[in-house]
């Protein structure tokens, strides 16, 4: 049996991709992200990157998986991992 921090978790889990998230398709299989906005800075070169946490448990992650967002076509660049769940940078 789950502890109770565990069942709290996967209820604000749930809660947060039922109220935030939304569906993308990510190698043509949809999957629940919620999206955020970063200011990306290289030295002289700054730009809005897009991060995701995946909140779809099948979904493996690998660098240049194909993501289709708001009709638009992305690469996964890079994974990281934030609370157990993906979270990917598009490029």
């Amino acid at each position: 049996m789950a502890s109770p921090f565990d069942r709290l978790s996967s209820r604000m889990d749930a809660l947060t991709a039922s109220r935030f998230g939304k569906t993308i398709e990510i190698n043509g299989n949809p999957c629940t992200v919620v999206e955020f906005h970063y200011l990306a800075e290289m030295g002289e070169l700054s730009g809005d990157a897009i991060r995701l946490v995946v909140f779809t448990s099948s979904y493996r992650p690998r660098r240049n998986d194909q993501v289709v967002m708001d009709g638009k076509d992305y690469v996964v660049a890079t994974i990281q991992w934030f609370n157990g769940k993906p979270q990917i940078t598009l490029e």
